[in-house]
């Protein structure tokens, strides 16, 4: 029974019982044909050790998880709900099927393999290689930074299982370092647990740490790690969880899937309180928290989130929650996204890699950033020094000729331009504007008369319909695309671009009107699924991505020898890349068709609330 007793804390629910069965057995093999009262006696106290044993497990199954240890006033919190369940969901999106097939695996352990050699080292100093750990989670991880009276303190947990000898072995490792830099080492039993505290005499570098169940629970503050041992136990102090926080929980409340998925990870910040906490010993916090309530950046609440993995239909979901006071006030009244149409232009074709549109309140914007100077510099402190002065360095009135032609939409574009070169990506904004023909022929020749004077190499062409405005750069290096910057009016919006081959296509799409983004396949599918969970309400903000033409530009790049020995050359200290570049080097890519058979495009967009602003990002499942 001594053995039993030493034993059984170690051991899981399913180890007690199997061990708990093998001993009924040995009782129930006796040759004795009866139980006389000394086996009787020892057949009870098996029995009570057994209770006992179960009910420590009933103990262990209800230790408090994150939201319960750490307090009501955390700062900044993130969470794993189980690393287990989510190596699984991993693998079940398409960047796991992709690391697990079998063409691109040998490639990727390549990969992996250097790695790992390039940073063995860190077994020399933490006692584990690399494989080791990342293994060791096997349950809940979270890390947390809460206020204390002095500063803030960081602290964690992670639950190891059975790869709680391997947490072992690092602390072992790690108390062998500090021992050697002077650190002091003392233990206190908390209730049913052992506390670790390292500590210098009269300085602020310490910790403190506890193992329990499997579970690793660390702090930076050694009385602190005393404090969470007692909440871990449920000793009775006077503690409020941070799932007792109304911000948190209306933040994460909106951050679970519509189909009431549970997301696989979460995330919590309280900033301003975050700030206030890390600055509390410097005396200029006080003026600089006078000054964000003066601007009303207190109105910022919380902001949180929650990553789902392999939810029904998508590959991943995204969800973030931005917290604000209801009644904004200062430079959250600047903050006006409006709901809107968010349909691509017909200058938008369907050879982007990417498009975004936004919807805003560009007036009300500037009058609440103008109130906010005018309380700093005095009365039209903003009219006169950003609009008045502005107007005469560019030559036109930003007020008249800009703000007031605004109509409250702009657009992205982002599409690849051959050849293929490390930033062959170029940007295509579209302005939506109230009164096209009053800029095209008022605004637009006065503001290219005063870039021409300030230089030369401003040139206007006419395309079409359209008089082009660009900037020719002189490019002295082949491997990378000289910027060219352009203006036109385009149909009813005032397009810029950083090359005028991109603009010159949206001026070809526009005219043709073939090859429309609005009408891809891909896209309808991305427009549909965000219609559906607004249930047919216009958003603030809408994102689409087509992942696999970023891919495929990288994937030229590494396909070319050239590249991959510029790659070598710049990555000699940078293990990550040395990797790559010995991957690249020993094993040739498959086809890209290989690789874009796992990609699927994504989608995203913002809704305002009456409590803040909400994100939705989504990526597609490609079966």
């Amino acid at each position: 029974m001594r053995y039993l007793k030493l034993q059984f804390p170690r051991s899981s629910n399913a180890e007690r019982i199997s061990i708990t069965m093998q001993t009924m057995n040995v009782f129930k093999s006796t040759k004795s044909p009866r139980i006389g009262f000394p086996q009787a006696k020892l057949l009870a106290s098996f029995f009570a050790i057994a209770i006992g044993i179960l009910n420590s497990g009933a103990a262990w199954a209800q230790r408090p998880s994150a939201p319960k240890l750490f307090p009501q006033k955390t700062l900044l919190y993130a969470r794993i709900d189980d690393t287990k369940e989510m190596k699984n969901k991993l693998s079940q999106t398409s960047m796991g099927r992709l690391s697990d097939d079998p063409q691109l695996k040998p490639i990727l352990s390549s990969f992996y393999s250097t790695f790992s050699s390039l940073v063995q080292g860190m077994q020399n100093t933490i006692g584990v290689n690399l494989d080791e750990l990342l293994s060791i989670p096997s349950g809940e991880l979270a890390i947390a930074v809460v206020p204390s009276k002095t500063r803030p303190v960081f602290c964690g947990m992670i639950e190891a299982g059975d790869e709680l000898p391997a947490v072992q072995l690092m602390i072992g490792r790690l108390e062998e370092r500090l021992s050697s830099q002077g650190m002091q080492k003392k233990t206190k039993e908390v209730g049913n647990v052992t506390v670790s505290q390292y500590g210098l005499e009269s300085s602020v570098r310490q910790f403190g740490f506890f193992t329990d169940a499997g579970v690793l629970v660390f702090a930076s503050n050694a009385e602190y790690a005393e404090t969470l041992a007692q909440i871990w136990q449920g000793s009775g102090i006077d503690h409020k969880p941070l799932a007792d926080n109304r911000d948190f929980t209306t933040i994460l409340s909106r951050c679970v899937g519509t189909a009431g998925e549970r997301p696989q990870a979460s995330f919590y910040a309280n900033p301003i309180g975050l700030y206030r906490e890390l600055t509390k010993e410097n005396a200029a916090t006080i003026g600089v928290l006078v000054a964000l309530k003066t601007l009303g950046v207190d109105g910022i609440k919380g902001i949180g989130g929650s990553v789902i993995l392999a939810p029904n239909d998508f590959d991943s979901i995204v969800h973030a929650h931005l917290l604000l006071e209801t009644n904004r006030q200062g430079a959250l009244r600047a903050v006006r996204p409006k709901s809107g149409p968010t349909e691509p232009e017909s200058w938008v074709g369907d050879q982007v890699v990417s498009y975004g549109t936004i919807n805003w309140d560009f007036a009300k914007t500037v009058k609440a950033i103008a109130e906010i100077a005018d309380t700093f510099g005095g009365e039209n402190f903003f009219e006169n020094n950003f609009f008045a002065n502005g107007s005469r360095q560019i030559g036109i009135d930003l007020r008249k000729d800009v703000l007031e032609m605004l109509e409250g939409r702009i657009s992205l574009a982002q599409m690849i331009l051959p050849p293929k070169r490390i930033n062959s990506q170029s940007n295509l904004i579209g302005i939506h504007l109230k009164d096209q023909e009053r800029v095209k022929t008022e605004v637009l020749p006065k503001l290219f008369d005063k870039l021409k004077s300030n230089d030369a190499r401003w040139s206007s062409k006419l395309v079409g319909d359209s008089t082009v405005y660009s900037l020719e750069f002189k490019n002295d290096n082949p491997n990378v695309r000289a910027a060219q910057p352009a203006f036109a009016i385009v149909g009813k919006q005032l397009l810029f671009s950083d090359s005028l081959d991109t603009l010159n296509l949206a001026i070809d799409v526009e005219s043709s009107g073939n090859d429309l983004l609005n009408e891809a396949i891909e896209y309808k599918l991305v427009r549909d699924r965000i219609k559906a969970q607004l249930k047919d309400k216009e958003s603030s903000i809408m994102f689409y991505q087509r992942p696999e033409e970023s891919v495929r530009l990288f994937y030229d790049l590494a396909s070319d020898r050239a590249n991959i020995d510029k790659l070598e050359q710049i990555s000699a200290n940078n293990p990550f890349f040395t990797a790559l570049v010995t991957a690249l080097k020993s094993r040739d890519l498959p086809s890209f068709d290989v690789i874009s058979k796992y990609m699927a495009p994504t989608g995203s967009f913002v809704v305002e609330e009456e409590d803040g602003l909400h994100y939705t990002a989504f990526s597609m499942r490609r079966d």
